[in-house]
């Protein structure tokens, strides 16, 4: 029984410091946006990189996801393919839109 509950103070102290992280991050993603006047290409940049790993973050500790590289490659390397499908569909058009008078 004792060991049971030193198990379950463990895990309850392993998600906590997950979740304090996290908050940690999303600090991180607010003063970059608010107080940091950074050129927009490294903002965008240093933004995606703390998207990526509270994404990481997530999947690893919430979604019991630690022991598994597989899952946590693909809940990595999806989005970075979706964003960059996104950007090619979407520059030509934002060109074309900046290059009118």
């Amino acid at each position: 029984m004792a060991q049971e509950r030193t198990q379950g103070q463990g895990l309850t102290r392993l998600y906590l410091i997950a979740w304090i992280v996290l908050i940690a991050l999303t600090a991180l993603e607010a003063s970059l946006v608010l107080l940091f006047h950074l050129p927009n290409g490294v903002r965008v940049v240093a933004l995606i990189i703390v998207a990526l790993m509270k994404a990481s973050l997530i999947g690893a500790y919430y979604m019991n996801l630690r022991f598994e590289r597989l899952a946590m490659a693909y809940i990595a390397a999806i989005p970075l393919i979706l964003l960059a499908l996104m950007l090619v569909t979407v520059a030509p058009d934002a060109a074309g839109l900046l290059r009118r008078p």
